[in-house]
């Protein structure tokens, strides 16, 4: 049976949904990004449906109390505090604790077994979402720090370089927002074309019990009771970035977003990576 596993994810993609799916097995232990490690086998989902309804910050502040040491912790040490905190699981494993590149640059990565699945979104919801936590950043010094560092040392370097778009279009805090975004998604399409790990897409995760069942067996080895995933299904995200009212669906986002962006988004990731994301099912046409 497998023992170890790792949902790598750039998040925004139910990775914390899907985690207390996962931990709905009692054999399972599994941390969720850099909370703290046991704030999923000792947290209640339902308690979390009701904090996080109006407090779209829970993932910018509690959601990183471990970030230092996760990400710079040997993968070793990671999986033998997991035993510590639940000694009596099967099965031991995080979603979104890592991205593809952060897990294969661990100097022990070829030392343990483990199990390695990637978890996605389609691109355009993911920079709709990626531009609100962006924003919400400015009230958190370290996360507007880092964002404002990611612009200026990479985001308008490699504009410039490409050559691709006006600057003098992109003024403002959203502006630079959405740029910072499409290049969270380049990543992922980096990752995508260098890391060939099995894939999976939140927006079957989240809405169809068997492609879901499909999941939690290929992450666990374990096989889980349909009637538990409906229930997941039914009572929907647990972290909404967003408002309620937002637009969902791909081509009414693409639609409301200004020309500059449609324009930013076309020459900085539709073009490049139009076959890399249609091949895992995201036409970008």
């Amino acid at each position: 049976m497998i023992t170890n596993f790792c949902v790598t994810c750039y998040g925004l993609s139910a990775s914390r949904w899907a985690s207390f799916v996962l931990a709905s097995d009692p054999r399972v232990f599994i941390a969720h990004g850099t909370y703290a490690l046991d704030s999923i086998v000792n947290g209640s989902f339902n308690a979390e449906l009701i904090i996080n309804e109006n407090n779209n910050l829970d993932a910018l502040k509690r959601g990183r109390e471990l970030h230092t040491w996760i990400k710079q912790a040997s993968l070793k040490a990671l999986y033998a505090r997991y035993r510590e905190i639940y000694p009596d699981a099967e099965v031991y494993g995080n979603i979104h604790s890592f991205v593809p590149t952060e897990l294969y640059a661990k100097k022990d990565i070829n030392e343990i077994l483990i199990m390695v699945i990637n978890l996605i979104r389609n691109p355009i919801c993911f920079i709709d979402c990626h531009n609100t936590i962006v924003m919400n950043a400015e009230s958190i010094e370290e996360l507007k720090k880092q964002y404002a560092m990611m612009y200026i040392n990479r985001v308008l370097p490699n504009i410039e370089t490409l050559n691709a778009l006006d600057l003098q279009r992109y003024k403002n805090a959203m502006d630079r927002a959405f740029l910072i975004s499409c290049f969270s998604v380049i990543d992922q399409a980096e990752d995508i074309i260098k890391y060939p790990i099995p894939l999976f897409r939140m927006e079957a995760l989240t809405t169809d019990a068997e492609y879901l069942a499909n999941f939690c067996y290929r992450v666990s080895g374990l096989t889980y009771a349909e009637a538990t995933l409906e229930s997941f299904i039914a009572k929907g995200a647990i972290n909404n970035h967003r408002s309620r009212q937002a637009l969902r669906q791909p081509e009414e986002i693409w639609a409301a977003w200004a020309p500059h962006h449609r324009d930013a988004f076309n020459a900085l990731v539709a073009r490049p990576y139009a076959k890399v994301f249609a091949s895992v099912g995201y036409p970008l046409n």
